[in-house]
């Protein structure tokens, strides 16, 4: 069994080979180095073909746990029993499909190598792949917050291996890697938090036609940008406490800047990264911490994370708020780009992104069926296409009568708000939410 590209440790096991129900006790990466499973993920049947509609053909494997991945049963199968490559969406550029994203070219937007899997429905086995990401990056951000505590953070690899895995995971599937991600629960960690910006915010840049190291740096900073809070007080950050005093925002608005000095000794991180995450809580109308910056003075990077972050903040809720449903959000950022709060390209383009029902929200259609939003219009912003709880597909272009409205989740504790509220308010973003 050959060893996988630059180290001994590893040794490549091909799909075929994978024993279902096994657990894998470390991450697994393909032979680029590209994380694919993240540990404690259970191998299943549905798992292994999605890897293989990927094409992908090995995983690079602990020496340790090979006996443990690998079926015993390879001897005895004919060749004609491996499995095949299922009727999977024709590939793009297989720079972007088969390398690690680390080689993707500048000046390529990444747009252009988007799979089309507007006609496909939910693949349960990406779903689980998603899943194991972000359970790694649980993992990941607790080591983080150790060596952060001691002062021995020397190096983020790990998180730019997994942002990279979830902006592989975008081109693959756009539409249910933002669904999938973003609507996972309601939990108000700072990982969970962090994961979801990233990914959103790599999903806006790519729509904004920015290439393949960009938006791997808006990733990058998406997950990074509020560590700065492992290094303040415990009580700021606590899931489900109720709103700051003037003293503790005073307090809580230096984290972008402590989240900053943090990684100033870490080589590795782009001077860009630095710059947007100190502005990622600016305003483009000069309203935001910690500076007060105005419009294109700001780093693109932070304009585009700006919007995602108000999105989340409006969707995930507190122990003061319910969550909005993501319909009723995505209404009060527009009502409020009116008054200048945020940059109107970026906008532009997380609307295109989410479309009016965003990805993975819940509607009612024509008042008898509640369904998910699992793919976002080709055209417009009104008519994404719908799956419904006994996984019937509905393409709103082809319901020209219909009638869709967004419905709120109980198990999220999410609620409306009333349009009459939307029109009306004024709202920055720096400022908590309370409504009744």
């Amino acid at each position: 069994m050959k060893t996988a590209k630059g180290n001994s440790d590893m040794v490549m096991l091909p799909i075929d080979e994978l024993h279902v129900g096994a657990v894998c006790r470390f991450p697994l990466e393909d032979d680029n180095g590209l994380l694919l499973l993240g540990a404690g993920t259970t191998i299943t049947a549905e798992l292994i073909q999605g890897l293989i509609d990927r094409d992908i053909e090995e995983l690079a494997v602990s020496a340790e746990e090979i006996d443990t991945l690998r079926r015993r049963d390879i001897s005895t199968e004919k060749p004609n029993q491996r499995r095949r490559r299922s009727n999977a969406s024709p590939r793009k550029d297989e720079t972007f499909r088969n390398g690690h994203p680390s080689k993707w070219a500048k000046g390529i937007p990444l747009k252009q190598n988007l799979v089309n899997r507007h006609h496909e429905s939910i693949n349960l086995s990406r779903r689980e792949v998603l899943r194991g990401h972000v359970k790694l990056a649980r993992d990941e951000f607790e080591q983080i917050r150790i060596e952060i505590s001691s002062r021995k953070l020397q190096t983020i690899e790990a998180l730019k291996n997994l942002s990279a895995a979830f902006a592989s995971a975008i081109v693959d599937d756009h539409d249910q890697t933002v669904a999938d991600v973003i609507s996972a629960g309601e939990s108000m960690s700072l990982t969970d938090r962090s994961v979801k910006l990233s990914v959103l915010g790599m999903a806006v840049g790519t729509e904004l036609g920015l290439d393949g190291p960009t938006i791997l740096e808006i990733g990058t900073t998406g997950l990074l940008h509020d560590i700065g809070l492992y290094t303040m007080d415990p009580g700021l950050i606590i899931p489900g406490r109720g709103p700051l005093n003037d003293e503790e925002m005073w307090e809580y608005r230096k984290h972008p800047i402590n989240s900053s000095n943090c990684l100033r000794e870490v080589s590795e991180i782009p001077r860009s990264v630095l710059i947007a995450i100190e502005q990622v809580h600016e305003q483009f109308d000069g309203s935001g911490y910690p500076f007060g910056i105005e419009g294109k003075r700001a780093n693109l990077y932070a304009r585009i994370l700006n919007v995602c972050d108000t999105y989340l903040r409006l969707t995930i809720g507190t122990s003061f708020r319910s969550a909005l449903v993501p319909h009723d959000a995505l209404g009060i950022i527009l009502y409020q780009a009116r008054y200048r709060l945020f940059d109107p390209e970026v906008v532009r383009a997380f609307l295109r992104v989410e479309s009016l029902f965003p990805l993975g929200s819940r509607v009612q259609f024509n008042q008898e069926m509640t369904a998910e939003v699992i793919r976002r219009p080709l055209e417009g912003y009104a008519h994404p296409v719908l799956q419904c709880e006994d996984g019937t597909r509905i393409d709103l272009t082809m319901e020209t009568e219909a009638m869709v409205h967004p419905v709120a989740d109980p198990a999220r504790n999410q609620a409306r708000l009333p349009r009459t509220i939307m029109e009306t308010m004024r709202w920055s973003p720096a400022d908590e939410l309370i409504f009744d």
